[in-house]
């Protein structure tokens, strides 16, 4: 009976590690969005006040980064929530809906209307990130207390 207790024991430490690595993995994907973000917020904001072809380049090409870490980080949060399930007693951890949290952003054509639209859409995602960042930072913090 004994034996049989410690290896419960055992398989939900394992499953309990396994959940915080996941966990892990999607806060540096999801930090990263976040450092892009504002790069592309601050050259964007370069951009609408006439920095040129260069600033307009290197802003989309932050917003490509973004969205590739976006896309990396929607894989790791939804093999956090596989994890999650895993782990005994943590269906009360987990309530919030992933679906919405994190998503990509569009890219229109490049003048100042457009511009203004694109600054919104980073603030839009960069908040849903955040969003993201303290829930499974929450989560995370309750399977190391248990």
């Amino acid at each position: 009976m004994d034996m049989k207790i410690e290896t419960a024991k055992k398989s939900q430490l394992r499953e309990r590690a396994e959940a915080i690595h996941a966990a892990d993995v999607a806060l540096r994907h999801l930090g990263r969005s976040v450092e892009l973000l504002d790069s592309a917020r601050k050259w964007g904001a370069l951009d609408m006040l006439g920095g040129g072809i260069v600033s307009s380049l290197i802003k989309h090409k932050r917003i490509d980064d973004a969205e590739d870490e976006f896309n990396a980080a929607r894989e790791a949060v939804r093999r956090f929530v596989t994890e999650l399930a895993d782990v005994e007693g943590a269906k009360d951890m987990a309530r919030f809906n992933i679906s919405g949290l994190v998503s990509g952003i569009d890219i229109f054509a490049d003048n100042v209307f457009a511009d203004i639209y694109v600054q919104v859409k980073i603030d839009q995602a960069r908040e849903r990130v955040e969003t993201a960042i303290v829930q499974i930072r929450r989560i995370r913090a309750m399977l190391m207390d248990v």
